[in-house]
Formats: C-alpha cells, sequence, structure tokens
C-alpha cells in the first residue's frame, strides 16, 4: 500500500532505512519479550504441577477449587466413587450415564468468578468416560501427559482407577473391531 510510519514519540520514521531499521529492531524486542514471558508461564506451570498443586482449571465433580486448592467435596466424592463401581458392574459409559440420569443427577454446577454458570446437565457417555479417566480422582495433578502426585487426598481407590482403565480399554479394542 506504500504506507509509511511515522511516531511523533519517538525519532524513526519507516520512509529511510534507518527508520525501518529502528522500527525492525523494536519489534524483534517485542517479539522476544513475549517468547521470554510465555516460557516463564510454561515453566511456572510446570513447576506448579511437579509440586502436586491445582493448575488451573474448572472444577470437576468431587473436587471444589478454595484458595487455588482442590479440596474434596464428600458428598460429591460418594458419587465419583459410585460411578467407578457402577461402570464396573455395567461395563458402559453410555448405561452408566441413563443410570444417572434416571435418578435424576446432574453433572457438576458451579459459578465462575464472572457469574457464568456451568454443569447441572443431563449425562452423557463421554461424561462419564471423562470423569472415569481422570487421574485427579487417584490424587494427581496432570501436565502435559505427565502426572505428579497432587496435594489434595485421592478420591477413588488406584486399583479400582486401575480395573476401570482396563476395562475401558478393552471396550475401545472390541467397539474398533465390530466397526
Amino acid at each position: 500500500y506504500e504506507v509509511s510510519f511515522v511516531s511523533v514519540t519517538q525519532q524513526f520514521n519507516t520512509t529511510t532505512s534507518m527508520g525501518r531499521l529502528t522500527l525492525n529492531i523494536l519489534l524483534s524486542f517485542a517479539q522476544f519479550e513475549r517468547e521470554i514471558i510465555g516460557e516463564r508461564i510454561r515453566d511456572k506451570k510446570l513447576a506448579t504441577a511437579r509440586q502436586g498443586k491445582y493448575i488451573g482449571g474448572q472444577p470437576v465433580l468431587g473436587l471444589d477449587i478454595i484458595d487455588k486448592k482442590y479440596v474434596v467435596n464428600r458428598d460429591e466424592a460418594k458419587l465419583v466413587r459410585r460411578m467407578f463401581e457402577m461402570f464396573l458392574e455395567l461395563q458402559s459409559c453410555r448405561k452408566v450415564a441413563q443410570a444417572l440420569n434416571a435418578e435424576g443427577v446432574v453433572t457438576k454446577q458451579y459459578r465462575t468468578k464472572t457469574g457464568k454458570e456451568f454443569g447441572g446437565k443431563p449425562w452423557k457417555g463421554r461424561n462419564v468416560y471423562d470423569h472415569l479417566t481422570d487421574r485427579k480422582y487417584i490424587g494427581k495433578i496432570v501436565h502435559k501427559g505427565k502426572a505428579y502426585p497432587g496435594e489434595h487426598a485421592a478420591i477413588v481407590k488406584t486399583d479400582v482407577f486401575n480395573k476401570v482403565q482396563g476395562v475401558l480399554r478393552a471396550n475401545k479394542t472390541s467397539t474398533h473391531k465390530h466397526q
């Protein structure tokens, strides 16, 4: 578009080679600063996960977030353990969802700091699957696929969690064979 940039506050403009060089140097430093900030945030998040601390995200059934920490919600924790038991009995996320819906049980309800309401909806097989595979329930914090011991208490026994993972894997391979 053959447009030039002239700064009123700094002594450069893009009509001269020196002005273009100055602008490019300033832009390079701005990009560098942005990348450094990104690295610091990533490093901080990893360090937080390694310490087993809450690293952000929405609360899950059985765990509330209080003062940036996961705190076990006793009533919801009972439901979480029951979901794991129901799954081992029914062997299907969809059937667990149907059973919960038949009882009138809804997904976790919570309000964000901005006042947005979430949850309180009927269960779907996918919701059940997401809960059954969430390692927060065995007291872990997961960051980029790696699990670290969390500072919150486990809700589900590790052997029960692992048994459920085994059934889920078996279901996955058997459903893919029949497609």
